[in-house]
């Protein structure tokens, strides 16, 4: 609808520069402050980012920390339990003894219970000054690792320690001394779970950040990465971690980095996190699709608004154009309401005055059309052959001297009753039942006239008998089929007459098994309009039967005829279903 009204607008109307300029202004205004707010809002999103990893990262690193903190309250657990771990380091039994082996399996059942649940520790032990070793989870320490150095040194400490990286790889572990008077006898080891502390820096928020976890003197002790940074780019993450500032920019392998330092006041481990800067702004650059998105749809309102007020000055032109396109569709009582008493108004009382006097045109046609109907029906009804009547008069007395019979009556009511109805009756519509009775009438007279043994054969769609068709439309196809067709039958002639509904059509089939039609005796059958025949009832021919229904339905309407020699002939009919009145209506 909008396309058409643009296309429709000419250029040089007031209407068209009117929208023009409301445009111009509309579209200025619109892309200045889309741009206004978008750039406000990539610093808006670009700042909230970067808040957001800033929490993301502390939350997890907290979790770390929690995690440590935890791990020293179950070392501490087990460096103060009395009834279980003091009792077997002070027992001198040799490893080999049976009574080793139960408080062995004792506290290291007991060791189990502490690790349940608890995914982030990955195996607990006891080491004791005689190089006795006590541990679950998995057997991390074998006798020859009790003479590594980190051991070794941890041995000697009096308080807790944490140990990263031991022996270069990663991993991180609580040492914590178990004292009796005052004298370290054993040393509690936790070996934490490095993959599920490297989880926690992979929530779905930090899946695109790149992490890195130094330890106090400066060495990396986790990333959630591979490690695949150059030399130079892995000593400029080092320094930030080292350095005072806790967020910015950094370059790093060619692409523009932000990265955010932090310092746990738990594990003393400095996080480093980085996440390029593409990556932070994503969403401000889905935004810039929205706010394109946004600013077409501005500017197809703004059109809307600009068309429908300049639609309002030119109101009166389109109320006349649209005056006019009703009567293009058919609508002829249309008007154009136009108050003003300028050329607009003026042209609007022109064109009403022109419509007024076109309606008046039609009617005049539509009444001498109906006039003209109506004298062709009377035409119709008066076109009945004197010498018909005298040869059926001839019959009768012929065969009441012939026969001297009382069935002469029949024929003379059949002629009365026949003469009464067409002459009668003048409606242009009867039903299709008293069509019948005309029709039986007819055959009444005939088969006295020609002595011949033949039946008319009715098979009607009972719904049908009360509508209304024009008055003798069957009795020139039925009088046809007689003379043409199984008249010169000695016996068993027959006459179907079937009749019912197709769609919106109403079909009529009258055929007979006589001796059939050439192609030439149709045509001209088909050309013939009157017949000269005085045998005949009417002088109307299947042409004007034709004619008939084309001049009251329309030329889609109207029927043909189709024969096989010495077989049959088949006349075809067909009006509308919709037209069809039934008589109490007419």
């Amino acid at each position: 609808m909008l396309n058409r009204k643009l296309l429709k607008l000419n250029y040089n109307s007031i209407q068209f520069k009117f929208l023009f300029i409301c445009l111009v202004i509309a579209f200025c205004t619109i892309l200045i402050s889309l741009f206004t707010s978008f750039y406000a809002e990539i610093n808006t999103i670009k700042n909230t980012a970067a808040n957001y990893m800033k929490q993301y990262l502390s939350y997890a690193d907290n979790g770390l920390g929690e995690m440590i903190n935890d791990a020293k309250k179950t070392s501490l657990s087990i460096a103060i339990e009395h009834e279980i771990v003091y009792p077997t380091l002070l027992d001198p039994s040799s490893e080999a003894s049976y009574d080793w082996y139960q408080k062995k399996k004792k506290v290291e059942s007991y060791l189990s219970g502490l690790k349940t649940n608890k995914d982030y520790i990955k195996s607990i032990a006891i080491v004791t000054k005689n190089q006795q070793i006590y541990q679950t989870g998995y057997d991390f320490l074998l006798k020859k690792d009790l003479n590594k150095k980190w051991l070794t040194d941890a041995m000697k400490q009096d308080k807790l320690q944490i140990i990263y990286n031991p022996d270069g790889k990663p991993d991180i572990l609580l040492c914590r001394p178990i004292q009796y008077s005052k004298q370290a006898k054993a040393l509690c080891i936790i070996e934490m779970n490095y993959e599920y502390l490297i989880s926690v820096y992979n929530t779905e928020p930090l899946e695109t950040v790149k992490v890195f976890i130094y330890t106090p003197d400066q060495n990396l002790f986790l990333s959630n990465i591979e490690d695949t940074e150059n030399k130079t780019d892995r000593e400029a993450i080092r320094a930030l971690a080292g350095g005072e500032n806790t967020s910015g920019f950094i370059k790093l392998d060619g692409e523009k980095q932000f990265f955010i330092r932090y310092t746990s006041d738990i594990s003393s481990l400095t996080t480093v996190s980085l996440v390029p800067y593409r990556i932070l702004i994503k969403d401000a650059v889905n935004l810039k699709s929205k706010f394109i998105i946004i600013g077409i749809l501005a500017v197809f309102l703004a059109l809307i608004a600009s068309l429908i007020l300049s639609s309002k000055i030119c109101q009166n032109l389109q109320i006349l154009t649209k005056s006019m396109e009703d009567i293009k569709g058919g609508n002829l009582d249309v008007r154009a309401r136009i108050g003003s008493q300028d050329e607009i108004g003026k042209l609007a009382d022109t064109f009403n005055n022109m419509m007024l006097r076109i309606k008046v045109l039609m009617e005049e046609v539509k009444a001498k059309e109906k006039l003209k109907r109506e004298a062709e029906q009377s035409v119709l009804a008066a076109q009945i052959q004197p010498h018909f009547i005298y040869n059926t008069l001839n019959t009768i007395q012929y065969m009441a001297h012939m026969n001297h019979e009382m069935q002469i009556e029949n024929v003379t009511n059949a002629l009365a009753e026949l003469l009464r109805s067409v002459l009668g009756n003048r409606d242009e519509f009867i039903t299709l039942w008293e069509e019948r009775e005309y029709i039986e009438n007819y055959i009444t007279i005939e088969r006295f006239k020609y002595q011949n043994n033949f039946s008319l054969i009715w098979d009607v769609d009972e719904t049908l008998w009360s509508f209304s068709i024009p008055k003798l439309l069957l009795q020139p196809i039925v009088e046809n089929a007689l003379i043409h067709g199984i008249a010169d039958i000695a016996d068993g002639g027959v006459i179907n007459i079937k009749i019912y509904k197709n769609g919106n059509e109403i079909i009529f089939k009258i055929t007979d098994n006589g001796k059939g039609m050439q192609t030439e005796i149709i045509e001209k059958l088909l050309n013939e309009t009157q017949k000269e025949d005085g045998n005949r009832f009417r002088r109307v021919g299947i042409a004007n039967v034709l004619d008939r229904i084309n001049l009251i339905y329309g030329k889609q309407y109207g029927g043909t005829i189709y024969s096989y020699p010495d077989m049959f002939t088949c006349v075809e009919l067909h009006i509308p279903y919709l037209n069809l009145r039934r008589k109490e209506d007419s």
